[in-house]
């Protein structure tokens, strides 16, 4: 089969020439399978990006039932560190990601069948509860098959066609609900489907990457792990500060997810399609755009200038949208532009989500890492969207924007000040 030249095994791919002109042919092969996995998660993603607007708006879901909503993503990722641990003393990524992805995924179709808010929650908690093997499990795989100068740049191609099939999925999934909601049983079921077709592709993408610890750990017992989790706080203390300053960023992007929805409705009165533009095609642009840029120029990871950076730009995001509170008659545009600068922010933000935990970790504790970082996600997701449904009640709008930026603000400084000392350090250190 001849591939176009732009895509992986096409006409320059290891010549020297093209985007992929610099792999070896063992990387082609991964590549294409990753962005075939990249293309079937972005379809999936489409939907994702509407369940809190499908349940508000459609579902007449209470606050109560929007908060649960938002927090089900990273609440059921609690485990994810355990799971982890599990599979770098084990080493099957493959199967793993194989198992998780047809048998936690698939459910979420049997909304097809119902209109109940309480079962579209509680199809996806195995759903998202299968990221806490996806996404470690790729960490691990991508390390093992992907070159460390080739790491970031490539991982940047697979999360740029990962936005590039979700942005007009998004916009589809607006436009079919505007002129039918009943379509929503046929997206949950493409959702379904889609999802698990990524873990299928990225799980033949593994084979033949274990983690190279399955015969010489020393345990696998709790014991074992819940030492091992000690001992990675307090020697790997950068690691630990840079799980700290995560946090504060995670309370303030993940308190307005229960807020964004009922603003759009309530105050701006949004349709589906304006609401998708926004939050799916507008908000996901910058991950399109500048992902594979930003995995060129970062082939070596400064976790905390670079998630600092992107913090800074986010301070902007929730204070547009407290601009639009006060000022109604402009609130869309508004809207738009805070995700606009929502999409930028993001796309660092991101990048070091997924790939940060790669600077820290050993050899062989990759996917163990990652868990731990998927895990504090779900920590925060446990206290950051009821703290912004508490603003909402006993304030308002405006409380919960302005607090979300001061919060962004606060994970800027503490980062770059990170950032400064360990430069300021490192001079010094040079100088004597």
């Amino acid at each position: 089969m001849r591939y176009p030249a732009w895509f992986p095994g096409g006409a320059g791919s290891g010549t020297g020439e093209g985007p992929f002109g610099s792999l070896r042919r063992s990387e082609i092969r991964t590549l294409r399978l990753h962005l075939i996995s990249a293309a079937m998660g972005g379809v999936a993603t489409g939907v994702v990006l509407n369940h809190e607007y499908i349940a508000a708006n459609g579902l007449h879901a209470s606050a109560l039932q929007v908060t649960a909503l938002t927090m089900l993503w990273p609440v059921s990722n609690v485990l994810a560190v355990f799971i982890t641990h599990w599979l770098d003393s084990h080493g099957r990524y493959d199967r793993a990601v194989l198992l998780s992805g047809l048998l936690l995924r698939l459910p979420i179709a049997l909304m097809a069948f119902s209109s109940s808010v309480d079962l579209m929650l509680l199809l996806l908690i195995p759903f998202f509860a299968s990221n806490s093997i996806v996404g470690p499990a790729q960490n691990a795989i991508i390390r093992r098959k992907y070159r460390e100068s080739e790491r970031m740049r490539l991982f940047g191609w697979w999360y740029s066609t990962l936005t590039l099939f979700s942005l007009p999925m998004a916009m589809l999934v607006g436009t079919l609900l505007d002129a039918d909601f009943q379509t929503y049983r046929i997206l949950f079921a493409a959702e379904a489907a889609f999802g698990a077709a990524q873990a299928v592709f990225l799980s033949v993408m593994g084979r033949g990457a274990g983690s190279g610890l399955e015969e010489k750990s020393t345990g696998r017992g709790a014991a074992h792990f819940f030492g091992s989790l000690w001992r990675i706080f307090r020697r790997d203390r950068e690691y630990a500060l840079f799980e700290i300053y995560f946090f504060v960023y995670g309370l303030a992007y993940l308190m307005l997810l229960p807020v964004i929805p009922f603003f759009a409705t309530e105050r701006l009165h949004l349709d589906y399609e304006q609401y998708a533009t926004a939050k799916g095609v507008i908000g996901q642009l910058g991950i399109l755009l500048l992902s594979p840029l930003l995995g060129a120029r970062l082939r070596r990871v400064r976790p905390f200038r670079f998630t600092g950076l992107a913090c800074a730009v986010l301070v902007a995001y929730p204070l547009l949208l407290a601009v639009g509170d006060l000022m109604p008659d402009l609130g869309s545009l508004f809207f738009h532009l805070a995700f606009f600068i929502f999409a930028f922010g993001m796309a660092g933000v991101s990048m070091s989500w997924n790939m940060s935990s790669l600077h820290f970790a050993p050899h062989g504790q990759e996917a163990t890492y990652q868990g731990m970082h998927v895990t504090l996600t779900a920590l925060r997701g446990c206290i950051a969207p009821v703290l912004g449904t508490v603003l909402l009640h006993f304030g308002g709008y405006l409380e919960a924007f302005v607090t979300s930026s001061a919060l962004f603000l606060l994970a800027a400084v503490l980062f770059l000040g990170r950032h400064r000392r360990a430069e300021r350090s490192a001079t010094g250190s040079g100088a004597r």
